[in-house]
């Protein structure tokens, strides 16, 4: 079976949540140390870490860090379930 990539499965979550109406956009970077601390995210390793980003016409939403990339996609997949949960997003 097909299995979409961790960014895909951020943008499906979120439509399958809030429906069409709205167009998600994920951005992730992997933050060196410097980065990291400059804004204001929290760092453990000095490798850095990967920070993901959901903007929804041209607002940020949800933010999610973390060392392995793959894990900070399923962090903010969370966020957007805890959107969901709390109502942010109105059509």
């Amino acid at each position: 079976m097909f299995k979409p990539n961790p960014k895909a499965q951020v943008e499906l979550k979120f439509r399958e949540l809030f429906g069409r109406d709205h167009k998600p956009v994920v951005t992730g970077s992997r933050l060196t140390l410097e980065e990291a601390r400059r804004r204001g995210v929290r760092c453990l390793t000095r490798d850095g870490i990967y920070f993901t980003e959901l903007f929804v016409n041209g607002t940020q939403l949800a933010t999610a860090a973390h060392a392995d990339w793959r894990k900070a996609y399923k962090l903010l997949k969370l966020e957007v379930e805890k959107l969901f949960a709390d109502g942010m997003v109105q059509s």
